[in-house]
């Protein structure tokens, strides 16, 4: 998930919310929130999901050590 903050007062940031609107009703890909609370509990969620689990993260760094 990527986040862009678009000033909506300027030209560019005009340009940009609209086509991103257009694209955002032909793809399922792209999503537009405004709320602030949805986004941050979106990016909790995909950070969780992003952290390496206490095994994951000591079989990394055996790996890490073994390649030195």
């Amino acid at each position: 998930m990527i986040t862009i903050e678009i000033n909506e007062r300027t030209k560019a940031g005009k340009a940009i919310l609209e086509a991103a609107r257009v694209m955002a009703q032909k793809s399922v890909g792209i999503e537009i929130t405004k709320e602030n609370a949805i986004l941050t509990s979106k990016i909790k969620r995909n950070h969780k999901n992003q952290i390496l689990s206490k095994t994951e993260k000591d079989n990394f760094l055996d790996e890490l050590q073994n390649e030195l």
